[in-house]
């Protein structure tokens, strides 16, 4: 199938700059790329650039059930294309077809999923989208009949990193979200089955906010599967990695949804909870690709330090301190001191005082000098 556009990533580009939430950055981007690479079924993901997780979702032609398939054989199973082998892949992008050398098959995703489906004469395409080393999104789209070409392949992986920054936007412009009273954590607890055994009252108030297509009509949504998969993969010796992810919320801000296997090695808890601002700080950090010493340096930028007192507080010399300031303003946009303490202003205090609560940093006046 021939590509529509012969600048591919104009739209994606322009998506960029529409002020966006992610609903409706998903959506948004999946017309986008269907003029590109025609498909019938797709499932548009935010992901954890830490854990690798899916943070929200958007899903054509797709229901709940299909979907706890995908992520039950994305963490359970053993199969070609899976999004973690993409995200270190030179190249982000695998056509099913292609990787199984025409034999499709061999996957068990194709056997269980797309043939019963009304995919089995047809293909999946996955891609993973980085800015950098980060993987900030992913999508699966879904062709009833014919396969995916490399030249389609290559098409959504020049898009990829501008798919990454458009995902990383929708989610930056929510997560420094005014500051809120005293919020309980909530606690799910799934069974054997991952069927819901029980969800407490600010549980479910959480799962209200979290971005996905199918809060509305089920219990839980993707990520609270996904998340208790990854806690029967460490519960069983098969990964060593935390099954912890954060998640934007729909009214701003993040959550943090951490799952345990319980001691009967059946049931999975999942307690839900407001994300502490230092893990905040730390996704702000990852979405300008700030090191660790950078953030630090902005920190105390903001905190009115002069370039001697933020050397003698970090222990290097001005000149040290003089290069890490340069390589924020570059990562940043701005290109003083000036440009960016107003930068986070805009982005940190100014929804709280729209909001008319006091900023949360506190009485501090920055130095603005150059």
């Amino acid at each position: 199938m021939a590509v529509g556009v012969p600048d591919q990533r104009l739209g994606f580009v322009r998506l960029l700059h529409l002020g966006l939430d992610l609903p409706a950055y998903f959506e948004a981007a999946d017309r986008a790329l269907a003029r590109l690479v025609p498909f019938e079924a797709s499932c548009w993901l935010s992901l954890d650039p830490a854990t690798m997780l899916p943070t929200s979702h958007y899903s054509r032609e797709y229901g709940f059930d299909q979907l706890l398939m995908l992520a039950a054989n994305e963490y359970l199973e053993e199969d070609t294309n899976k999004f973690a082998d993409l995200a270190r892949a030179e190249q982000p992008v695998g056509i099913l077809s292609h990787a199984t050398d025409g034999h499709p098959e061999r996957s068990r995703r194709h056997v269980a999923f797309l043939a019963p489906y009304g995919f089995g004469e047809g293909d999946e395409l996955r891609a993973i989208f980085r800015d950098g080393d980060a993987a900030w999104g992913a999508v699966a789209i879904h062709r009833r009949h014919g396969t995916f070409t490399k030249h389609e392949a290559s098409v959504i992986g020049e898009i990829g990193a501008i798919a990454a920054n458009g995902i990383r936007r929708a989610i930056l412009a929510g997560a420094l979200a005014t500051d809120r009273d005293a919020e309980p954590p909530g606690v799910v607890l799934l069974d054997a089955s991952d069927a819901v055994d029980t969800v407490s009252p600010a549980a479910r108030r959480w799962l209200e906010e979290v971005v996905d297509t199918t809060v509305s009509t089920h219990e839980i949504p993707l990520v609270v599967a996904s998340v208790a998969h990854q806690a029967r993969r460490a519960g069983a010796g098969r990964s060593d990695e935390l099954a912890s992810v954060r998640v934007p919320r729909r009214s701003g801000g993040w959550l943090r949804l951490d799952a345990s296997l319980l001691e009967d090695g059946r049931r999975v808890a999942i307690v839900i909870s407001p994300a502490p601002q230092p893990e905040v700080a730390d996704l702000i950090a990852q979405a300008y690709r700030l090191t660790p010493r950078e953030w630090e340096v902005t920190r105390l930028t903001m905190r009115g330090l002069s370039t001697q007192e933020m050397a003698f507080a970090l222990g290097v010399t001005p000149y040290t301190v003089q290069d890490h300031l340069k390589s924020i303003f570059h990562k940043v946009g701005v290109r003083s001191r000036r440009e960016l303490v107003a930068q986070l202003f805009l982005q940190q205090c100014a929804p709280r005082l729209a909001a008319g609560t006091p900023p949360a940093v506190g009485g501090w006046f920055p130095r603005t000098d150059g």
